[in-house]
């Protein structure tokens, strides 16, 4: 702490200032160092290679996943944003950024402190201690006249980036995860009904050939056949069961619930059917694509490693502060003897100099523009992987599309074929051993219907989250998730 000997000496005239006023302020106008602004233009095609055609004209400001028209799942998605422990944390975390990109901001203020104690210190005139009881004020403040204050803040602006980043892709990756998984669960539930109607079909087999055999008119050989298909079929459902289990658990992780609800208990009882009519063909266009979330993460990166390039590039360059102090003294111990307690106060500025740090200051710089250089390069990766991705997922989209056509189709002929089996039974043009079989066949054909409906909402959901665009979920982030630390 300065030694307050001679308060008549410390106490600087403003017309002592002036010289040192005007010195402040040449530095101040002159600008020492910059912090970089990297062209982040990246080159993109005009236009996607996988495209399909439009089959609605649905509202695109509506979720995604509400073109569906499927309640039950608007529900659980609603449920995840609300609960997910996940998407929770990203909040918070963007409240920490927040916070500390405001506490940046204010450290570039002038600071005023209080201070009540003692003081200690060396009297350099004749190497004795001088010690005294000290109230008052204390002030400092480094003249940002270099690129310092800058960089720090476009640092803190960059991380304020990255968490809202970070939480649009926790969202949107819940979203696009709970559908899916709520498409497995609806597959498992259709499949563990189709199963139970192969195993009682089975049975029904099974119990003819007991039977017959004693007659004669089947083989052992069919029976032991019959009974290894009944088994087959048990155990099948057995797997599926557990599999439909997961699927229930995964989504009351993702919900943030320790127990499931009873409607997802009860959807078995509802038949699961996609309404595709309402679903437009991807028709984002390409620009955008510097809209998601892992994209804006990497140009913040970029900026805050510019911002690190502008607060090393200051360390090069002298500290130019300025320090004052208004304190009250109770005793002050000078040459050997005391002066009456009294008001000392100082004015004062300060320079600090990097005159020699061995090469620390500029390899730091050197560091801080490598990583400047290795973040550009990541963005530009990046960019490309976004674009990569979505073509990807755009494609496996309108391949599945194509199926799930198909499949429909199928699907009403699969119903047809039901209802003449059951007509033939009757009549009697078919025997009850025909027409078990034909409806056991008629519920694998089921089993993979359902796992094709699953496998389109999967690529339905991939294809919404590789096109996410951060703008308009921004505007969907307002909502305060309900779970909280306390």
């Amino acid at each position: 702490m300065v030694n307050f000997y001679n308060k008549n000496v410390l106490v600087l005239r403003l017309g002592k200032l002036r010289s040192s006023a005007v010195l402040a302020l040449s530095f101040a106008l002159t600008a020492c160092g910059s912090v970089p602004h990297p062209d982040l233009n990246v080159k993109t095609p005009a236009t996607w290679r996988n495209t399909a055609v439009p089959t609605s004209s649905a509202n695109a400001n509506e979720p995604w996943w509400t073109l569906l028209n499927d309640p039950a799942l608007n529900q659980v998605v609603e449920l995840a944003l609300s609960n997910n422990l996940s998407v929770a944390q990203s909040y918070e975390r963007l409240n920490a950024e927040r916070a500390l990109e405001k506490a940046t901001l204010a450290s570039h203020k002038p600071r005023v402190g209080l201070y009540l104690g003692p003081n200690s210190s060396v009297a350099f005139s004749n190497y004795r201690s001088s010690s005294a009881f000290l109230f008052g004020f204390d002030f400092n403040w480094e003249v940002p006249y270099t690129s310092k204050k800058q960089g720090e803040r476009e640092m803190a602006q960059a991380n304020v980036e990255m968490a809202q980043a970070s939480m649009v892709a926790a969202r949107t990756s819940l979203i696009a995860e709970v559908v899916r998984v709520y498409g497995e669960l609806r597959a498992a539930d259709q499949k563990v009904q189709s199963i139970k109607k192969i195993v009682a079909y089975q049975q029904g087999v099974n119990e003819m050939f007991e039977r017959s055999v004693a007659v004669g008119a089947v083989s052992q050989q069919d029976v032991m056949e019959a009974n290894s298909k009944l088994i087959e079929a048990e155990s099948a459902l057995s797997e599926m069961r557990a599999i439909r289990e997961s699927a229930i658990q995964r989504l009351d992780v993702l919900c943030g619930l320790d127990a499931p609800l009873p409607q997802w208990l009860a959807l078995s009882e509802r038949p699961w059917l996609l309404e595709r009519a309402k679903v437009p063909a991807f028709a984002v266009p390409v620009d955008l694509i510097m809209q998601r979330p892992d994209v804006q993460t990497a140009i913040a990166k970029v900026i805050y490693a510019a911002g690190a390039v502008g607060v090393s590039d200051a360390e090069l360059y002298p500290k130019i502060g300025l320090e004052g102090a208004v304190l009250y003294s109770g005793s002050i111990i000078r040459n050997g003897s005391t002066t009456p307690d009294g008001l000392i106060s100082f004015l004062a500025p300060s320079l600090r100099f990097p005159i020699m740090d061995w090469g620390v200051s500029r390899e730091q710089k050197n560091a801080s523009e490598a990583e400047l250089r290795r973040a550009i390069l990541s963005y530009r990766d990046t960019v490309l992987q976004a674009i990569a991705e979505t073509e990807i997922t755009i494609a496996n989209f309108n391949a599945m599309d194509e199926r799930m056509e198909r499949t429909s189709k199928e699907a009403v002929n699969l119903e047809d074929a039901a209802k003449r089996n059951k007509a033939g039974l009757t009549i009697g043009y078919l025997s009850p051993l025909d027409a078990f079989r034909l409806q056991a066949k008629l519920q694998e054909r089921k089993l993979a219907h359902a796992d094709d409906q699953s496998a389109w909402l999967a690529a339905f959901a991939a294809a919404n989250k590789a096109q996410t665009n951060m703008k308009a979920e921004k505007t969907r982030m307002t909502d305060k998730p309900s779970v909280s630390a306390k």
